[in-house]
Formats: structure tokens, sequence, C-alpha cells
């Protein structure tokens, strides 16, 4: 864990209401956080608890109802929708419980894709490449996702979230679709991700298990947090050797 002067990530009495009156669900109730770049946050509570909601405002993919939030020098809670897109497109990048590549394209060109959002398109087929290389696809770049693994896709999604460059690295259930020797090894990449790249890691989870190797854990519950703590040199996440 890397401690830095000011918080990455602030949110203060964020609050999330979907509905009206008496139909009105608040799925997130005065939540404040603090998030700093370099860190392997994870966050858990129960089905329910606001930790989906939490995650789509922070990734610009929803508005919060009340409250402010801040990542780096962008004031998210002013955005508009346009200036949200460009907050999405540029600054964050996200892995998923399913995958999302484009299955036409290869694992390269799905990583370059995102790549050239930012950068010219041959620094990006550059960049993708050695993303694949640095998640241990060497052997797959030219092949298209109907012919890798579970595992080798969220890989290439690991890849192509981080081929942005981006500040923030959302990731919902990231292991919830892999058998259990898969998913220890993406988690382990993810831990890893946080503290070589000084990226702002946040993983959703249902998974207690996954707590203590948190530099920083968030519990929600009914969409508050009940519990906020860091923890000082957290263990290594063990990353098994994939057949």
């Amino acid at each position: 864990m890397v401690t830095h002067s000011a918080p990455f990530i602030v949110g203060t009495d964020l609050g999330k209401t979907f509905g009206y009156g008496h139909a009105a669900i608040h799925a997130l109730r005065e939540v404040n956080i603090e998030i700093h770049r370099g860190d392997f946050t994870v966050v858990v509570g129960p089905s329910g608890s606001g930790k989906s909601t939490l995650l789509n405002i922070v990734g610009g993919m929803d508005t919060a109802t009340a409250g402010s939030l801040t990542v780096g020098d962008r004031h998210l809670t002013a955005l508009n929708a346009r200036e949200l897109t460009d907050y999405r497109r540029t600054s964050v990048g996200f892995v998923f419980q399913f995958y999302n590549l484009v299955p036409n394209l290869t694992a390269v060109e799905n990583v370059a894709l995102a790549a050239a959002l930012v950068m010219p398109r041959a620094d990006a087929t550059q960049l993708a490449g050695d993303l694949l290389d640095q998640v241990g696809l060497q052997d797959r770049k030219d092949q298209f996702p109907r012919h890798l693994s579970g595992g080798e896709m969220q890989r290439v999604a690991i890849a192509r979230a981080l081929a942005k460059k981006p500040g923030v690295l959302l990731c919902d259930e990231p292991s919830g679709a892999l058998d259990s020797v898969t998913g220890a090894h993406i988690l382990a990449q993810l831990q890893r991700t946080a503290r070589d790249t000084q990226t702002a890691v946040v993983v959703v989870t249902h998974d207690q298990s996954l707590a203590p190797a948190a530099d920083h854990l968030i519990v929600l519950g009914d969409g508050r947090v009940v519990e906020d703590r860091r923890h000082d040199n957290p263990p290594l996440l063990e990353e098994p050797a994939l057949t």
C-alpha cells in the first residue's frame, strides 16, 4: 500500500435513491469514502447493500442523487452526460464478471481498440501486445475470444482495462464466473496491478475471504458504510499457475 497526502477518490455524503415517495429505494445513504492511488480496495457486502451502485457512480455510469464525488481533479457530480462519457472513455478501466470482448476481434485487437481511445493507433497496437505479455498471454494474442478459456478472456479484459492507463480500475465480481484456481490468479493480478502501476483498483465482491488482502476494506450494508479500515502490509495473494 502506498499512502498519499491526498486521496484520489473522495465521496462525501453520497446518496442514491431510485423512485419517489413510498416506492423510493435508497440504494446509498450518506456514504463517505476516500480511496488512494496504489491501493487494492475491496468493497464487500451482501446483495442489495449498494456495492454495484457505488461502483457505477464512481465509474460515471450512474449519478448520485445526493452528496459529492471527486475523482482526481474531476468533480463527477457536476459533470453533464457528455463529460461523463469522456470520463468513462479516457480515465476509467472496467473489469466485469462477464468479459464483454468484441467477438470478431483478436485478443490484441480488443486491447488495442481501447488503447486507441487515448493514443495513436500504432502506439496502441504496441501497448496492447506489451499488456498481453504482462498478463501471461504472449502466445494467445492472435486468438479470437471463442478460442480462449474464461480465465484467458478475463486476462484480456484486464489488459484492455489497463490500455487507457486509467487512474481508476473498477472490477465488479471479476472472478465470479471463474473456477477457484483461475479466480485466485485473476485477483492476485489485480492486487499486483494496484501496486505496480499506482492505479486505484476497486474490487466489488460478496466474497469476504478477500478482505484480509485488501489495502483498504469497505463494508456496505443497507446502503451505508458499516466498516472502513486500512491494513498495513496486507499479504500478497498467491498467483497459482494456470494449466
